[in-house]
């Protein structure tokens, strides 16, 4: 039988080569998403393609295991109410979110545990550590260069709390991770010329300041729940390891807190991406009415949709649907849906995960609502 002296030194062991493994992995991604986004801009490949997206390796990966554990299924459709759901198509796309919300997480809080660690508090204290407009502005050009869907944006929101971004540049983060998004301006570029995409822009970089500013009244303050889980961490005997050590173990713990609701979110998706054409439906059904914004919010929020993916769709409806109506589809299933609203429970409190919400909500009717005035009026 193995005694105990000899389990605590295989323990030691796997604990000392974990955050090795750990941080490996970290550079591998980050390495994979700088190469592919230098290739792209050597190769004369398309704007979208130039921006680097971190989570890119990780997200082709989990699609290859989603489709290669689920290849032997067969065919099934099952009506709903809301459309059909693909039973075959809903495993694979769970799976693939399994594989991506937990390593997103982890690696994320990894990170900044490792740069407050490593790098000195002072330099996130002059970054993203502000919690006054420098920081918000910190905390909304991070989001800009780091476009995400909403199931993904609050996975690295945890993150970026745990590693000493203040409330107004994580919630400034927040929202214009995935509001702006290289798609949309991309979108609007197209359809209406630079001024629309730069109209786009701003409402975004303002609105994502004013959600930095509205915090206190949104509720927006992870750190009640992260740091209460790290508190008791940091204060145990693993000051004294190295910062590999450290950095991983209250990786470990935030991560141990929050697996399960990563897990549902993940499962969540993997319905509701089933239902993205219903959108798209309806939107051919409404046309040119005033309150199309408003309808294409409210259906368009739970859902869970890239904007990489309904951008195509909605150059293709941008002739009998106006384009604040396609904006405003577009937003809603970026900025907000049911799988964030999980991890924003979690993290928030249900009340408070209820306002962030609404805020959304009321920012997309809105913008949805300016640009057909200009545009279609």
């Amino acid at each position: 039988m193995i005694n105990r002296s000899t389990l605590i030194a295989v323990r030691g062991s796997f604990e000392r080569i974990m955050p090795v493994i750990s941080l490996a992995a970290l550079a591998l991604i980050v390495g994979m998403a700088l190469f592919q986004s230098v290739n792209a801009w050597l190769t004369g490949d398309e704007v979208k393609n130039i921006v680097p997206v971190f989570e890119a390796p990780i997200a082709q990966a989990g699609k290859a295991l989603g489709k290669a554990l689920t290849d032997w299924m067969p065919a099934w459709i099952v009506p709903t109410p809301f459309g059909p759901l693909d039973v075959k198509y809903t495993a694979s796309y769970t799976i693939y979110e399994w594989f991506k919300l937990p390593i997103i997480l982890f690696l994320t809080t990894y990170g900044m545990a490792l740069l407050r660690l490593r790098i000195s508090t002072g330099w996130i204290e002059r970054t993203i550590g502000r919690n006054d407009m420098l920081g918000a502005v910190g905390g909304t050009l991070m989001g800009m260069v780091t476009p995400v869907c909403s199931c993904t944006v609050t996975n690295l929101y945890a993150g970026l709390v745990a590693g000493g971004a203040s409330q107004r540049a994580s919630s400034a983060f927040l929202f214009a991770s995935p509001a702006l998004n290289e798609f949309a301006i991309i979108f609007m570029f197209v359809i209406v010329g630079p001024t629309g995409a730069l109209l786009y822009v701003l409402a975004g970089f303002v609105a994502s300041i004013a959600t930095a500013y509205f915090a206190p009244l949104l509720g927006l303050d992870p750190a009640r729940f992260v740091h209460r889980h790290m508190t008791g961490h940091t204060s145990c005997e693993c000051v004294r390891e190295s910062i590999l050590i450290r950095a991983h173990h209250e990786a470990w713990v935030l991560f141990k807190r929050l697996f399960y609701v990563v897990l549902f979110s993940g499962l969540l998706a993997g319905i509701l991406v089933n239902f993205n054409l219903t959108l798209v439906e309806y939107l051919k059904q409404a046309g040119a009415v005033w309150w199309g914004p408003i309808a294409a919010t409210l259906l368009g929020l739970p859902l869970d949709i890239n904007a990489a993916s309904t951008g195509p769709i909605l150059v293709a409806l941008h002739q009998i649907v106006p384009i604040g109506t396609l904006i405003a589809a577009m937003m809603a299933t970026t900025v907000s849906s049911i799988p964030e609203w999980a991890m924003l429970d979690r993290l928030l409190g249900r009340i408070n995960a209820i306002r962030v919400v609404l805020w959304y909500a009321a920012y997309v009717i809105l913008l949805g609502l300016l640009l057909n005035w200009i545009f279609v009026s």
